[in-house]
């Protein structure tokens, strides 16, 4: 993980950060966008959003120089936080909603015993929804497809009728596959079928909705307004996945769920962080969030598990509220950085 942190005249600082490509982020804000926000005005949120991603369009739209960007407006976000003394969610427009429903990410295929005990405790620890990962695709065959559907039918079996499952393919099928995959999950009622294809292989994904009744769901690989436009246009995804710390951050975010919202699109953010709390309290586009639990096959001690932040909101009986600190509520847990 990278983290931007940026302090002002007053000496308040602000805490961003992204993920993949760290070294070539800190070289791009080292060498080019920190001399872009040095002695600019840091409450110019979406000005300088603006400045900096036409000044990385030569090398930038997608990819590290958008994870850099993200992460500068996560910092310039929390910094207009702490400076009005005001959690971000206000700065947002408010509260939506008192809390957020969190959906478990996590039911890897370890085997029916396993993955059967572990659904049921997400059930009994509140979790109202949960994803799973498909682990085999086209170069596997009947016998793959048929284990895919079982480890489907595991998950439904554990958890009866009444709890949200989901199904996450990694971009490892084709559409040839995915016809044939689709038609053996639908008597499972998935809330949704997540990246079944690389990310620009949009046709695909919109062919795949008119051979489907599962939800199609996509875009946490997926940059900016005008990348998810595109997937509008395409009529290619029921469900969007923007992940914050990406796509162009909390500014762009706001931009995207603006498009969703006038074409009945839902938004579910890609994975967990203070930064999608905030984001989901104040959107009503956004239901649910992601979380990622220790399964309760993983015999790691909970003491040896390194938080990334310090203070950050934890799900209690499946739902999470933001922290009510000024910013973004959390600070980085500095240890992790060390060495």
């Amino acid at each position: 993980m990278a983290v931007v942190e940026i302090e002002t005249e007053e000496a308040i600082t602000g805490s961003g950060w992204c993920e993949d490509g760290c070294s070539a982020i800190s070289l791009i804000i080292e060498n080019h966008l920190s001399r872009l926000l040095i002695g600019q005005d840091a409450g110019e949120i979406e000005g300088l959003w603006d400045r900096l991603f036409r000044a990385t369009l030569p090398y930038g739209r997608k990819g590290v120089a958008l994870h850099a960007l993200s992460a500068i407006d996560l910092a310039l976000w929390d910094l207009a936080g702490k400076a009005a003394g005001k959690p971000v969610y206000e700065l947002l427009g408010g509260p939506v909603k008192p809390d957020i429903p969190v959906y478990a990410s996590a039911l890897h295929p370890v085997g029916a015993e396993k993955v059967q005990a572990e659904a049921k405790a997400y059930v009994e620890e509140g979790y109202q929804a949960m994803k799973m990962r498909f682990p085999y695709g086209p170069g596997h065959g009947i016998a793959g497809m048929r284990a895919n559907e079982e480890h489907v039918a595991n998950v439904r079996d554990a958890v009866g009728d009444d709890i949200e499952i989901m199904a996450d393919a990694y971009m490892g099928w084709d559409f040839l596959y995915a016809k044939k995959m689709v038609k053996r999950l639908e008597p499972y009622r998935l809330a949704w079928l997540e990246e079944a294809f690389l990310p620009d292989d949009l046709n695909s994904y919109a062919k795949l909705r008119q051979e489907t009744s599962i939800p199609i769901s996509g875009g946490e690989h997926e940059y900016t307004r005008f990348g998810f436009q595109q997937i509008i246009e395409k009529q290619a995804m029921d469900i969007i996945q923007p992940d914050l710390r990406r796509c162009g951050g909390l500014s762009e975010g706001r931009r995207i769920c603006s498009l969703a919202l006038a074409n009945g699109i839902t938004v579910i953010p890609h994975a967990y962080g203070p930064t999608h709390i905030h984001f989901a309290l104040a959107e009503t586009a956004v239901p649910m969030i992601e979380y990622f639990p220790i399964p309760s096959w993983d015999d790691l001690p909970d003491a040896e598990v390194e938080p990334i932040f310090h203070d950050e909101p934890q799900p209690q009986n499946g739902r999470v509220t933001a922290s009510t600190k000024p910013g973004l509520g959390v600070t980085v847990n500095e240890r992790i950085f060390a060495g």
